[in-house]
């Protein structure tokens, strides 16, 4: 195998590693925006729940309702 042979195969995994390289890298930028996406929805529902929680604890109190 000669040295151009050689050097050739060597450029083409390296064209190959960083075609791989490019898709991991949108795959993680993907990833990453998911994530956000998740913690955002898991963010209003504890905020949703929050709020439902004290109005229930209000109208409770004004009705005079016991838990007991």
């Amino acid at each position: 195998m000669s040295t151009l042979t050689k050097l050739a195969k060597i450029e083409q995994k390296l064209d190959s590693m960083h075609i791989d390289l490019t898709k991991n890298k949108q795959d993680i930028e993907e990833l990453k925006r998911k994530m956000n996406m998740g913690a955002g929805g898991i963010k209003a529902i504890a905020i949703f729940g929050g709020i439902i929680v004290a109005i229930t604890v209000f109208v409770t109190k004004l009705l005079g309702i016991n838990s007991q």
